[in-house]
């Protein structure tokens, strides 16, 4: 036989594997053609990271878990501070630029389980798995100080806005987390920017209630913010504005003119709104905190520093960052003596003190008021101001002593 003819049965077999081949080189093309597509459809195209529909996906089955584990799972959303002048004064090739600096800081910053998505224009976000909101609170932070830094050099200056929210606690589904996160960033922003804010009910009535002009910090904000932290720690209202008074005695009794009296009372008001970035497990602990929950503790009055940024608050700044100082260096942040402690913040400090000693509080009874004058005398010279806490006593005694006259 021909060896044409030999091989004639043959060449429909071939031309079928020939043809097969092909098939399935289109379908691997194709296949391939579908996966570009859908990693386009859940990547931003500018940064690398995925968008917003892959970041939503992704935190419904990241809740799923943690729900179904009791662990906790915090989201993160930063938004970049005035944005749009970027682009207006530098070119959009300019604000290009700096969002995919953000998202290599995002990336650097990240533990590997986390996620770091764009979602939308300037806006930012974090799936951090396993973290509550102390710990994403420090990331956050990490990741503010970090844009400082890689554009602490360039003509286009970046600051962020972080706002922090922690399931189960501030939401129990992706809708309810990011917008408590969204919330918090609004905050964030209506305190004047470049700061991370720490989600709670209380904190985002007060902002909506005391904002007056947009994002312009306002004193009526801080105030009500002070206010609202002050349920938050302690249960009532009451504390801040009792350190206040108790100010405003001490000022009039060293004999202080009015106008400085009026803005030590001020500060008694506001000392503790750095407390906004402490999570509420370690203010409302019931026992004695442990080390990392009191170096958590210590952020407060740099925080409360940082929220009053305006120069109209520039003596207030200064005091509160100071009232945790004591004459003997052992305080903080600082490790200030003496007369490098402000005399206001020295006040606040002995204020602070005593409201502290002698209210009660859902994880103890108060001392009293014959324990906390002792404690106080016992800590003069040491941890507190000796002429400041005799003033407070004198102011204390001369009170009573009024009250004692209208009886009689």
């Amino acid at each position: 036989m021909e060896p044409a003819g030999i091989l004639a049965p043959l060449v429909p077999s071939a031309c079928a594997l020939v043809l097969a081949g092909v098939a399935m080189r289109q379908r691997g093309r194709l296949g391939a053609l579908r996966e570009r597509i859908a990693d386009a459809n859940r990547t931003d195209p500018l940064t690398g990271l995925i968008n917003r529909r892959a970041f939503e996906e992704l935190l419904d089955l990241e809740l799923e878990r943690a729900l179904r584990a009791g662990r906790p799972m915090s989201v993160v959303v930063g938004d970049i501070d005035a944005f749009r002048h970027v682009n207006d004064q530098h070119g959009h090739e300019a604000g290009d630029a700096a969002l995919q600096s953000v998202a290599r800081n995002a990336l650097k910053w990240k533990r590997r389980i986390d996620i770091a998505a764009r979602v939308a224009g300037e806006e930012f976000a974090l799936l951090l798995p396993e973290t509550d909101e102390r710990g994403a609170f420090i990331v956050a932070e990490r990741l503010r100080r970090a844009t400082h830094r890689s554009f602490a050099e360039s003509a286009v200056g970046m600051k962020f806005s972080f706002g922090v929210a922690t399931a189960p606690g501030h939401g129990t589904d992706a809708v309810g987390l990011l917008r408590a996160a969204d919330q918090a960033v609004a905050a964030a922003k209506d305190l004047g920017g470049d700061r991370t804010v720490i989600y709670s009910d209380e904190v985002a009535r007060a902002l909506d209630e005391g904002t007056r002009a947009g994002t312009e910090l306002q004193l009526a904000t801080v105030i009500a913010l002070a206010e609202a932290l002050d349920i938050r720690d302690t249960g009532t209202g009451e504390h801040s504005h009792t350190v206040a008074r108790y100010c405003e005695m001490m000022a009039r009794e060293l004999g202080l003119g009015e106008e400085r009296v009026e803005r030590v009372r001020l500060a008694g008001v506001l000392h503790d709104i750095g407390k906004i970035g402490i999570s509420d497990r370690v203010l409302t602990k019931p026992g004695p905190l442990d080390h990392t929950e009191w170096q958590e503790m210590y952020t407060h009055p740099e925080i409360g520093a940082r929220l009053l940024s305006r120069p109209e608050f520039a003596d207030l700044r200064e005091w509160i960052l100071a009232h945790h100082e004591r004459p003997d260096g052992l305080g903080y942040p600082r490790g200030l003596r003496e007369d490098q402690i402000p005399l206001e913040a020295r006040m606040l400090a002995v204020a602070d003190a005593y409201e502290a000693m002698t209210a009660d509080r859902c994880y103890r009874a108060a001392l009293g008021e014959a324990a906390a004058r002792a404690e106080l005398e016992g800590a003069a010279g040491t941890q507190f101001d000796a002429d400041v806490v005799a003033a407070l006593l004198r102011a204390l005694d001369a009170g009573r002593a009024r009250r004692l006259r209208r009886v009689a």
